[in-house]
C-alpha cells in the first residue's frame, strides 16, 4: 500500500513544531544559567588570571593576595583586592611601582561583557605608588609599546572615590621633578595632594586639589587647581574638567613665572626654548589630544606679547596654528643666560659678526607642521638697531620652513621678502630673497653731514648649513645696494676722485661744502660665500670711482679697493686708491697708507700729501698699486637697474 505524496511534508512540519519550542527553551535556560553565573561568579578563582594578565601588560611581576566579593549574587558586585604588589620594571630600578593594602571596586558585570572595565565606586586604603620616568620619556605608568589614545573616551563613570593612608612619589627625570606626599580623597575635603621635593635641583612644592567625588554625577563639571612653587618656577592652573578626573577634556586659566621659558616647558613639554625671565598668563582648553590656547600674554625680558594658538594631533604629527603680536620685542630676550654667555664667548673668540648664528636645523621638528603669524610694533636692541617693526608668516611643512610676507620697517624705509629653509634631505638649505626700499644713507651710516641719499637693495642668496651664518658663509647669488639722488661732502668726493689738491683746498676753505651724489652702486655676485663687485661704482658731482676686490662671508672679511678720478683738473693726485678692509661689523678705510679713519681730516691729509708728493717727484720708489684704471664716467641708470633686477 503506497503513502500519499502530501503525507511526508506534513510529517516534517509536525517534527519542527515539536523541536522548536524545546530548542528555544534550552537557549533560554542556558542564558539564565549564564546570567546566574555572572551574578554569582566566584571572583577568587580569577586571582591567578589577573596576576598573569597584569604581569604581561606591565612587563613586570604582579602579586595579588586575595580577591573577594561582597555578596553571593549581584550584577554590581563590590570586588575587594588585598595585598597587591606591582614591582618596578627592570629599567626603573629596585622596589615597587604599586603597593596597595586594600581596594574595593564596584564593577557593573555587564560592562565587562562589552570589553570595558569601568568601576563606578572605588575605595583605596594603605597604598604607596612610585611613578618613575627617565630622561628619554619612558614611564612606568605607560606600558612599553602602548599607543596614545586617538579618539575621545566614552566619558567618566566614577561617581564615588575614597582614598586614605596613601602616599604618591613622582620621580620624573625628563621634567627634573622629584616630589612625594600624601593623597586623600574624601567626602569632606575632596581631592587633596600636597607634595614636597625638588624641581631642577631647587626646593619645590606641588599641590593638587579637586572637588569631592562622593555621590556625584560623573559627567558633571569637575573643578580642580594645581600649583608648583619653586625658585625655578611658580605656576598655577585653575579650571574645570568636563567630568570627574577627565584629564583629557578641561579648560583652565594658567599663570607662570620663571627665570627662563625653558623651565615652563619642562612642565608642559611643548618644545620651547631658553629665554630671559618670563611671566605669562593664558586661558587654555584640552580636548582629547588637541590643545587650544584661547588667550596668552605676558613678558619675556623687555619684550611684551599677546597671542593665541591651536595645537592639534593628527596621527603622529603635530599641527600648530598661532598668532603672536608683540608691542615690543628684543631678540636678545630669546636666549637665556647660558645662551647669551655662549654667544659672548663666541664673539670674544671670533669677534663681532653681522650674520646671525640662528640655528636652522629642523631635525627635531620632523613631526611638526603649522603656521605662525607674527608682528612686532617696536624692535629693541642693546646695541641699537635701524629696524623699527617686523611682521610675517612662518609656515612649517614636513621639514620645510618658509617665512613669507616679511616686512621689517625702518625709520625711512622697509625690508620685504621671503626666507626658506629646506631640511628634507641632507643638510639644511637656506634661501633668502629680500628687498630694501626707502632707506637713507644718513640713517644707514649715521653721519648725515658726510653723505646722504635714497637707498634700495636686493639680496638673493642660497647656501647650506646648520645656522644662518654657516649657510650664508657658503652661499651663492647676489647682494646689491644702490643709493641715488643724494649728496656727499665735497672733501669726500675729492678723496674719492684722488684729487689731493682739491681735497686740501676744500679742507681749508670750505670743509662743509657738498656736491651731488648721482649714484652709488654696490652690486656683488656671490659664489661659495665670496662676494665680488659686478660692478662697484660711485658717481658724484665732482668725481667718479670704481671698486674691485672681494668680501668673504666666512669670517665677514672685507678687501675692497676704490680708484677714482676727478671731473676737474687735479694739480696733484692722491698716490694710492682708497682701501676698505676690516670686517662687516667693523670696516676700516685707509687713504694712501694714512691708516683707518672715519672721514678725512687735515692731519690725515698731510700724510697723504707727503706720500703723493713723493710719488709725483719720483722720490717714493714703490709705484702705486692700483688694480683698476680710474674711470672717466659711470653709467648710473643701467647699473642701478641691473643691481635691482
Amino acid at each position: 500500500m503506497s503513502t500519499p505524496e502530501n503525507t511526508l511534508p506534513i510529517a516534517r512540519r509536525l517534527h519542527w513544531r515539536w523541536w522548536l519550542p524545546r530548542i528555544a527553551l534550552a537557549l533560554l535556560a542556558t542564558l539564565a544559567l549564564l546570567l546566574l553565573a555572572l551574578g554569582a561568579f566566584p571572583v577568587g578563582l580569577a586571582r591567578g588570571l589577573v596576576e598573569k594578565r597584569l604581569s604581561s601588560a606591565l612587563n613586570t611581576h604582579v602579586q595579588v593576595g586575595s580577591i573577594t566579593r561582597d555578596r553571593a549574587f549581584t550584577y554590581t558586585p563590590v570586588v575587594s583586592v588585598r595585598d597587591v604588589r606591582i614591582a618596578q620594571p627592570n629599567w626603573a630600578g629596585a622596589g615597587d611601582f604599586v603597593r596597595v593594602g586594600s581596594a574595593s571596586l564596584r564593577v557593573p558585570v555587564f560592562s565587562l561583557l562589552f570589553g570595558t572595565f569601568r568601576p563606578d565606586r572605588v575605595a583605596i586604603d594603605g597604598a604607596r605608588i612610585v611613578l618613575v620616568r627617565d630622561a628619554t620619556g619612558r614611564a612606568n605608568w605607560k606600558p612599553e609599546g602602548s599607543k596614545p589614545a586617538t579618539g575621545d573616551s566614552t566619558g567618566p563613570s566614577l561617581s564615588d572615590l575614597t582614598v586614605t593612608n596613601t602616599q604618591i612619589e613622582l620621580r620624573d627625570a625628563k621634567r627634573g621633578l622629584i616630589v612625594a606626599g600624601p593623597l586623600t580623597v574624601d567626602a569632606a575635603r575632596g581631592l587633596q595632594f600636597s607634595a614636597k621635593g625638588s624641581f631642577l635641583d631647587t626646593p619645590a612644592t606641588l599641590d593638587l586639589t579637586g572637588g569631592r567625588i562622593t555621590g556625584i554625577d560623573p559627567a558633571a563639571p569637575y573643578p580642580f587647581a594645581a600649583t608648583i612653587t619653586s625658585p625655578a618656577l611658580q605656576m598655577t592652573a585653575k579650571g574645570v574638567m568636563d567630568g570627574v578626573l577627565d584629564t583629557r577634556h578641561f579648560k583652565a586659566d594658567i599663570a607662570a613665572r620663571a627665570p627662563t621659558l625653558k623651565n615652563i616647558d619642562r612642565i608642559i613639554e611643548a618644545g620651547l626654548f631658553g629665554t630671559q625671565a618670563v611671566a605669562i598668563t593664558a586661558a587654555v582648553r584640552h580636548e582629547g589630544r588637541d590643545w587650544y590656547v584661547d588667550r596668552i600674554g605676558g613678558s619675556i625680558g623687555r619684550s611684551r606679547f599677546t597671542g593665541m594658538a591651536t595645537v592639534r594631533k593628527i596621527d603622529i604629527r603635530t599641527a600648530i596654528d598661532a598668532r603672536l603680536h608683540a608691542t615690543q620685542l628684543d631678540f636678545d630676550d630669546l636666549a637665556d643666560a647660558k645662551g647669551q654667555a655662549a654667544a659672548h664667548q663666541r664673539r670674544a673668540a671670533i669677534g663681532p659678526r653681522v650674520l646671525p648664528p640662528t640655528r636652522i636645523n629642523l631635525s627635531k621638528l620632523w613631526k611638526t607642521d603649522g603656521t605662525i603669524r607674527f608682528s612686532a610694533d617696536r624692535l629693541l636692541s642693546n646695541g641699537g638697531t635701524v629696524f623699527r617693526t617686523l611682521s610675517g608668516t612662518l609656515s612649517l611643512d614636513h621639514k620645510v620652513l618658509s617665512v613669507s610676507n616679511v616686512v621689517a620697517t625702518l625709520a625711512n624705509g622697509r625690508m620685504t621678502g621671503t626666507v626658506r629653509v629646506d631640511h628634507r634631505i641632507g643638510r639644511p638649505k637656506l634661501a633668502v630673497d629680500l628687498r630694501l626700499v626707502g632707506l637713507t644713507l644718513e640713517e644707514l651710516i649715521g653721519k648725515p653731514d658726510l653723505v646722504g641719499g635714497q637707498v634700495r637693495g636686493h639680496i638673493v642668496l642660497s647656501g647650506q648649513g646648520d645656522t644662518v651664518r654657516e649657510a650664508l658663509s657658503h652661499s651663492s647669488g647676489k647682494a646689491a645696494i644702490v643709493a641715488t639722488e643724494g649728496h656727499v661732502k665735497r672733501i669726500v668726493a675729492d678723496v674719492l676722485g684722488q684729487n689731493l689738491s682739491g681735497a686740501v683746498a676744500h679742507a681749508i676753505e670750505g670743509p662743509s661744502q657738498q656736491v651731488p651724489l648721482r649714484c652709488l652702486v654696490a652690486n656683488f655676485r656671490a659664489a661659495n660665500g665670496v662676494l665680488v663687485p659686478h660692478p662697484l661704482g660711485i658717481d658724484t658731482g665732482s668725481s667718479v670711482g670704481r671698486g674691485a676686490g672681494r668680501i668673504v662671508l666666512d669670517g665677514e672679511r672685507i678687501d675692497v679697493t676704490l680708484a677714482g678720478t676727478s671731473k676737474s683738473r687735479a694739480l696733484l693726485r692722491i698716490a694710492d686708491p682708497i682701501r676698505i678692509g676690516g670686517t662687516l661689523s667693523a670696516p676700516t678705510v685707509s687713504i694712501a697708507g694714512a691708516g683707518p679713519t672715519d672721514k678725512p681730516t687735515p692731519g690725515s691729509l698731510l700724510k697723504v700729501f707727503g706720500r703723493s708728493l713723493g710719488q709725483a717727484l719720483g722720490i717714493t720708489k714703490t709705484p702705486p698699486n692700483i688694480p683698476i684704471p680710474p674711470p672717466a664716467t659711470f653709467g648710473c641708470t643701467s647699473a642701478v637697474a641691473e643691481a635691482l633686477r
